[in-house]
């Protein structure tokens, strides 16, 4: 229905309550396919959550049960000192002995105290007096530039003249002062319109006092303008000049723009050198030791000298701080760190043993300075060590604590003397393997009876819009409850799945044994078998303290684990190999109507939704069609007693003028 309908205006009748009356047959149609595709999608979203716990089981407890491997582990038994040891499912049975004659440690260096005393800092702080000399510039990493400008040759282009600047016969020296040089520039450049200050320790370069020029734009109205900044370029004679007003000689006799221009008409058209401001030295007495200290602080003869980490060098820098070197040092193959609170450098190696450790070489001044001139036996020095430890009547040695030998892993914790330890079944193990398969068994065996079994609701249907709108939060949630919770009721791929299940399990495994006899043997020769009718195919194992129906019956599966392991290993594991091969069939039984891993019909169910949604569209159509029609006829009926009403009005105006 589309558009606004002013319906009712000539007739008084409701229009629009009597066609959704007319409609109302329509509307049941359309709902009642919503209900069917709300209800297909429940049934998905309930499948989806079983096929998840079905596949965890398969996956899980049935993959471990149906492993002959799972009733072939072995367990130590016997106090061993000083040693940590796990038989694998292939470590001979009997007893063994060992001793751990080492344990394996890692190099560890905890350096002396190096911030016992104060020092004088060094820093660089921009050189903003332009009566600052020459041999006191530096830049922002300390390195002496004075000598740069001791002959400066440079050309300015400005409004189409040239100006040349060659100040490389005034033989300058470390006493000239910068506000020289400033006078000398501004007297070769008289007469130019331009002129250089020094400020901010940088050089500074206008073309007087409005440096941008004005014009009138298309409806007269004046605006600045950047061309007069642009005016102004600069050739540097040499890249040394270049360097030092903050602009970049590509090539010689290369005309060079400023380093930047002005952003409106008071701005200065060029800051030469602003990119790289002139420093002073500042020295601060007193200063304590932190990890941003500068190793040339400390002593001013450890710049350009190395230190060597495993062979390889860093050379300390006029910046090098001690936190800056630890961060050097763990980039060749150790963990280094230099902690400012106690004042010493932490070096240790990143594994245990003596292939692991490392070397710290160099100059003997710098080693010294940063507390790491330690020798064997310094408090403060402990070297990589191996583990070695005696089995069976061999020695073994390596770098980690961990061996593998003969089945075992042996991890040696202490230093102690020889002992002994026996390996044999691992009958607790096992046993409590195949509790945890029954529980799982079990927990899916509930669910899907639940399911199957679920009370039928006859008179529950998925809720309209209109139906919510009459009740609560809570009262919806539990009928659709009760909707979801039937939607598996008698389920065929459910009781396919729960028949085969118990089926398997009530089966028999043929055992050859040792002797060349054959025997059956089912889950009923090991104490485990079915409980009650009403349990509907849950296990029990006789004998299970934690089941209490069941604790004080005779315990046969832990009797069989010990007496006759053989039989339970080709048992279990083939009743669990029937299984799992059935629940692979299971998963390819319906070809192309379910995805992999899937039990259920998934794709079926998909197109099943789709359909259903089609349906709705086609009944939605429907609906509107016949409520135009409706409307049309109402429409009609108005327009016909519009009409009457204009020829009544009509007519008792002529009566009226008549009388």
């Amino acid at each position: 229905m589309a558009g606004i309908r002013m319906t009712g205006l000539s007739s008084g009748l409701d229009t629009e309550g009597i066609v959704k009356q007319l409609s109302e047959a329509y509307q049941t149609k359309v709902d009642n396919v919503k209900k069917q595709q709300t209800k297909a999608e429940w049934k998905k979203e309930a499948w989806a959550s079983l096929n998840t716990k079905l596949m965890d089981f398969y996956k899980g407890a049935l993959s471990t049960f149906k492993s002959y491997s799972s009733y072939r582990s072995k367990a130590v038994t016997g106090e061993v000192k000083g040693a940590k040891i796990i038989a694998g499912n292939n470590a001979a049975s009997g007893t063994h002995r060992i001793q751990v004659k080492n344990t394996a440690i890692a190099q560890m260096w905890t350096g002396k105290k190096i911030n016992t005393g104060s020092y004088t800092a060094t820093s660089y702080s921009s050189a903003v007096d332009a009566n600052t000399s020459l041999s006191e510039l530096k830049d922002a990493n300390g390195n002496d530039i004075g000598d740069k400008l001791t002959a400066i040759n440079f050309k300015v282009s400005a409004n189409g003249a040239d100006y040349q600047v060659d100040l490389s016969s005034k033989n300058y020296d470390g006493s000239t002062t910068i506000s020289t040089i400033v006078d000398d520039i501004n007297q070769q450049l008289d007469g130019s319109g331009l002129s250089v200050e020094y400020e901010g320790g940088v050089f500074r370069m206008t073309n007087g006092t409005s440096v941008a020029g004005t014009k009138t734009d298309a409806d007269g109205n004046t605006v600045n303008t950047m061309e007069g900044g642009y005016d102004i370029k600069v050739v540097a004679g040499d890249e040394s000049t270049a360097a030092i007003f903050g602009v970049k000689a590509e090539a010689e006799g290369t005309t060079i723009q400023p380093a930047s221009a002005a952003s409106n008409d008071t701005d200065v058209v060029n800051v030469i050198g602003g990119t790289e401001r002139f420093h002073i030295t500042v020295q601060t007495p007193d200063s304590k030791v932190t990890s941003s200290t500068k190793l040339a602080d400390l002593n001013s003869n450890l710049v350009g000298k190395e230190i060597s980490i495993n062979g390889q060098k860093i050379t300390v820098g006029s910046n090098t701080t001690l936190s800056e070197m630890a961060t050097q040092m763990s980039k060749l193959g150790i963990n280094a760190n230099y902690d400012a609170g106690q004042g010493r450098f932490y070096l240790n190696a990143k594994d245990t043993g003596v292939d692991n450790g490392f070397t710290v070489e160099g100059d003997t001044e710098l080693i010294s300075a940063l507390g790491l001139d330690l020798q064997v036996g310094d408090e403060g020095r402990i070297d990589a060590k191996n583990a070695q430890i005696v089995y069976n009547g061999v020695e073994y040695e390596q770098s980690s604590n961990t061996f593998s030998i003969n089945g075992l892993t042996i991890e040696a914790t202490e230093k102690g003397e020889s002992q002994t330890f026996s390996v044999g079944t691992d009958t607790e193990g096992i046993y409590k393997q195949v509790k945890e398969f029954v529980k799982a068994y079990n927990s899916l065996v509930s669910e899907m009876n639940t399911l199957y079994s679920a009370e039928r609701v006859k008179d529950y249907e998925p809720l309209t819009d209109e139906e919510k709108s009459a009740m609560n939060d809570k009262d919806i949630e539990a009928w659709e409850k009760k909707i979801k919770d039937s939607l598996l009721r008698r389920d065929d791929t459910i009781s396919s799945l729960l028949s085969t299940m118990r089926s398997t399990m009530n089966g028999q495994i043929m055992v050859t044994g040792s002797d060349g006899t054959t025997k059956g043997y089912s889950l009923a020769s090991f104490g485990i078998g079915t409980g009650t009718y009403t349990e509907k195919g849950l296990l029990h194992i006789n004998g299970d303290k934690d089941d209490a129906d069941y604790a004080d019956s005779e315990d046969k599966l832990m009797k069989a684990i010990m007496e006759n392991p053989e039989a339970v290993e080709k048992t279990l594991a083939g009743l669990g190999s029937q299984l799992y091969s059935k629940f692979q069939k299971a998963m390819r039984s319906v070809e192309g109507m379910s995805s992999a891993m899937t039990f259920y019909n998934d794709k079926y169910m998909d197109d099943e939704i789709s359909d259903y949604k089609d349906k709705v569209t086609k009944e939605q159509e429907k609906m509107t069609a016949a409520e135009d029609k409706y409307y049309k006829q109402f429409a009609a009926m108005e327009t016909a007693m519009a009409k009457l009403q204009s020829q009544q009005s009509y007519i008792g105006q002529l009566f009226g003028s008549a009388g």
